[in-house]
């Protein structure tokens, strides 16, 4: 890829849906995709994508999760990806924990948990699979949605996307942002 690849031109490219396309067209510059991105969801596959390291995603998915209102099931895979990405426990315990929090979610009758434990699941299945992690703003943002239905779906939504797109900054700083973009071959 060329060194003057824009954003855009990199994410069609990249094979990013319509609605991301649509949602980022204004932003010519990667340092404006990773400010302003309005959407969790988004900014973590992007950093997927670019290549950001593994650990650094999985803070950033659980940090989303978390964005939701977990039950203990849910909270029990996440605080075990959180001991592995600190190096303090291993993939098994999060197997383990993610294993439990299916049998759970069998069990859901409310919307707003399922999602909630969607999101966790994202977290308990990244560990091994990067790629899964994207999912889990968007489940989280979903389970607040469906919690606020009666309170302004659209307000919630845009609060659930912006918290998580807020979370995925916050494990993932410019600096590391920009080093797998300059190595994807964009200019940061």
């Amino acid at each position: 890829m060329p060194e003057t690849t824009a954003p855009i031109d990199w994410l069609r490219s990249a094979g990013a849906q319509g609605d991301v396309i649509d949602g980022l067209a204004r932003l010519t510059t990667w340092r404006a995709v990773y400010d302003e991105c309005p959407r969790g969801d988004w900014l973590l596959a992007i950093a997927e994508r670019l290549g950001v390291e593994h650990v650094a995603l999985v803070r950033a998915a659980i940090a989303c999760a978390r964005v939701a209102d977990v039950d203990d099931d849910a909270g029990a895979v996440l605080d075990a990806a959180a001991r592995w990405a600190d190096g303090h426990g291993g993939a098994g315990d999060v197997a383990a924990a993610t294993r439990a929090l299916e049998q759970a979610a069998s069990r859901a009758v409310d919307p707003a948990r399922e999602a909630a434990g969607r999101a966790a699941l994202a977290v308990g299945l990244g560990v091994e699979d990067r790629g899964v992690l994207p999912a889990a703003p968007a489940a989280a943002a979903e389970s607040v949605m469906v919690a606020s239905i009666d309170c302004g779906l659209e307000l919630a939504m845009r609060w659930a996307h912006d918290r998580c797109a807020a979370a995925v900054r916050s494990a993932v700083p410019w600096s590391v942002f920009a080093g797998c973009v300059e190595r994807a071959g964009g200019q940061a």
